[in-house]
Parts: structure tokens; sequence; C-alpha cells
């Protein structure tokens, strides 16, 4: 009874979605009046609100699960964990806010929903936006204080919907061991490390209507399993790899790659990249990774006069792969040559993209690693 008389109640109070029976707690107003917690969380940008958050959270888990509403605001989290079946959500990207308390990870999902809000790894304003800079030290000038600022760990069906996620001290998002991760409408930027990484024991995935931004130290996106791990059945639709501002606020303009890092087990496979556009980001390949799609992507500049190229390891093939329907670029004019190091190899098949040359390249055998670190110094 006490869940749907606060569900009628927030209902008409606030516009958000929900569905009749749900349980929706509002961490401003019903924490200490439903004995949840002992204070309600403040919102005020000072103090740490991630006990009141968190507490929410879990007694929506315990009921079976239901939303914490977080109502306009700022909030100072660290290591808020969210559970199956539950949802926090903001009133929207501008309106709820998190920001960063301490050097802990802000947000780790094990399951269920986040949307509707911004989370910063910086801890006030004033050191966020265009004053923002990467230091590597905590502490120094506009450094951002948090290390990873979603972090996906162990989760089945986690989703993250309308957030805007930047300006962390290591990667704004990064993930292991996660099955059916849905990312949408979502834009990442400002990492201290990599924009996203996943390490490895992630599948079935798919980022949709996304944006990378263009500010980084390390690597733009990196796909990097690792100690016998897999990053498998993959996607990427609509969304935008922009590496156009690197350099800017101390960031490096090295690293403008999304990385795919294959086994000779051919554990890592299968990832569609369909209407996207690439920026001065390049594809570059390590290892033998199998089933890759590449398909009507209407802008790929590599930032150069390559768009697939072979990274540390001297082999870098893929294997069946599927190249339709792409207009490649080097800047304002048509790219002449679409890879470097790279080898393709088994049913890969090219068609009807654009320059109308890159429909007839020849498949190769496995490429030697003498063949390789040939094309790796060229590369150089």
């Amino acid at each position: 009874m006490r869940s749907v008389l606060l569900t009628a109640t927030l209902v008409a109070m606030f516009p958000l979605a929900c569905h009749a029976g749900d349980l929706v707690i509002n961490v401003r107003h019903d924490l200490a009046r439903l004995a949840i917690c002992d204070a309600n969380a403040a919102g005020d940008g000072q103090a740490n609100d991630s006990p009141a958050i968190q507490a929410a959270i879990n007694h929506a888990a315990a009921d079976g699960g239901g939303t914490v509403f977080l109502p306009e605001g700022t909030y100072r989290v660290a290591d808020v964990e969210l559970r199956p079946g539950v949802t926090l959500a903001g009133a929207g990207r501008d309106q709820t806010i998190l920001r960063a308390l301490g050097t802990a990870r802000m947000v780790i999902l094990h399951g269920g929903t986040l949307r509707d809000l911004s989370a910063y790894g910086t801890p006030t304003e004033d050191v966020s936006g265009d004053g923002w800079v990467i230091a590597v030290k905590q502490g120094s000038g506009g450094t951002p204080t948090s290390s990873h600022i979603i972090s996906v760990q162990d989760a089945v069906d986690p989703h993250i919907e309308n957030v805007r996620v930047m300006e962390s001290r290591y990667d704004c998002l990064y993930t292991r061991g996660s099955r059916g991760l849905r990312v949408s409408n979502s834009e990442f930027d400002r990492s201290g490390r990599n924009i996203v990484s996943m390490v490895g024991d992630d599948e079935d995935f798919a980022f949709t209507n996304c944006r990378f931004g263009s500010l980084w130290r390390l690597y733009h996106f990196d796909i990097e399993p690792n100690g016998g791990r897999f990053v498998r059945n993959g996607s990427f639709i609509g969304c935008e790899f922009d590496g156009t501002g690197a350099g800017a606020g101390g960031s490096d303009t090295w690293g403008r790659m999304l990385i795919l890092t294959g086994h000779d087990e051919m554990m890592s496979r299968d990832i569609t990249i369909a209407g996207c556009v690439f920026r001065e980001i390049s594809i570059r390949v390590r290892g033998i990774f199998p089933g890759v799609k590449v398909l009507n992507n209407p802008l790929l500049d590599g930032n150069g006069p390559f768009f697939l190229r072979v990274r540390t390891n001297p082999v870098g093939e893929l294997r069946d792969a599927t190249i339709i329907g792409n207009r490649f670029m080097d800047g304002d004019t048509p790219a002449e040559n679409l890879r470097v190091g790279v080898t393709f190899t088994g049913d890969t098949v090219f068609a009807e993209n654009d320059p109308a040359s890159f429909n007839e390249i020849e498949l190769d055998q496995p490429a030697t690693l003498e063949e390789a670190a040939k094309d790796k110094v060229a590369d150089e």
C-alpha cells in the first residue's frame, strides 16, 4: 500500500515516466519520511549524497525493483552501486548533475538503468567545462578526481540512456563482465585515460546514437580484453567518434583510434559499425579479429591516408569482414588507401564503397610477422 500511495503522489508531482504499480522514490523528499534513511539527499553540490542514494537503491531492489528519482540539483557521489531492476533517473542532463566525491568510481552498474542526467568526474563547476584540463596527478590544476565515472561490472542487461559523462581521471565508461549492455543517446568526453574501455568478458552490447568526444590522454575507444577474456557480439549504430579537438586541454593527439584487440583463438569477434561518423579517428587492429562489419557509414576519416591500421602487435588480421557502402575520406579529399599493416582473409566482402577502388581490394594470406612488421614501419 505504501508503494502505491507513494507512486501516485510522485506521478502527480514530477513528469517522470513510470508504469502503474512501480515504486518511485524521490531522494529529496521521501527517504526520511519513509524511514529509508536518516536524512534525504541534499542535492546542493556540497554534501555527500552517496549514503542516501544508495539506501534508496537498496530499498527499491529489496521491493522487487523501482525508480530512484533525483530531481534537479547537484549530487556529490562515490561508489554508488546500481542494482538489477532499479532505475536511477534524473530530471534531464542539464537539471540533474552528479559530481565526484574523492577518487573512487562514481556509479557502478551491476544491472538496472541509469538515465536522464550528467556525471562529471570533477568535484566543482569551477574546474569543469572549458576550463577542464588533463593532469596526471590528482589535485593539480583542473584535474578530475574520480577514477572511472561509470563502471559496468559483472552486470546483466544494464542500460545507460540519455546521459552526459565527462571529465574522468581515468575512463568515462569502463566495462568488465557485462552481458546485454545497451547505451543510447549519450555523450562521453574528456578523459585522463580512455574515453571508453571494454576490458573483457563483455558480450551482446549495443551503442546507439552516442558521441565519443575529442579530449583524452591515451586512447579514444579501447576494446582490449586481457587475461584470456573476450569482447564479442557488439554494435555501434549511428554513433560519432570525434577526434577533432585532440590536443586541447592538455590532451594528446596520439591515440586517435578505435582499438579492436583479437586473439589467435578468435574469442573476440563480431563487431558491427553502421551509420556512424568517424572524424579523425582510425580503426586499429591487433591480432586476429573475425566478423567485423563496416556498413553504410557516411564519413570515415582516419586522420591520414589510412583508415585501418595495425596496432603494436605486428599482426592485424580482419577475417570474414564485410565492408559495404562506406565513404572514406582524408580530411576534405577522398582517401587514397584503406589500410596499412592489416590483412583481409576468409570470406571478406567489399562493395559499394567510395572511393570505388576500395571495392577491388584483394584478399591476403594471413600475414607473416616479417611482412606485418614491414607494413608497421611504413605506417609509422
